[in-house]
């Protein structure tokens, strides 16, 4: 699987969200940043992102992802 289909899969699910991908193959770590987060636990929040890719997970083809999430606010303070 390629890095721009994980982004692409994420992006669908989220419409609003800035996604940034590393990795290769199958292993891939994600850092998310999303509107749809605010008000949420963490665990919710990874819900959201990893539902967006639960098809190729299901199948094999994505093997591991590790989800990062942030708010735009968290994001900002961030940089």
């Amino acid at each position: 699987m390629e890095a721009i289909t994980v982004k692409e899969l994420i992006k669908n699910g989220l419409a609003d969200a800035e996604v940034f991908v590393d990795g290769e193959g199958c292993n891939f770590s994600v850092t998310v940043v999303s509107h749809a987060f605010e008000g949420l636990p963490i665990v919710k929040c990874q819900q959201k992102v990893l539902a967006t890719v639960q098809e190729p997970l299901a199948s094999g083809e994505l093997h591991a992802i590790s989800v990062k999430t942030l708010t735009p606010d968290q994001w900002a303070q961030k940089q």
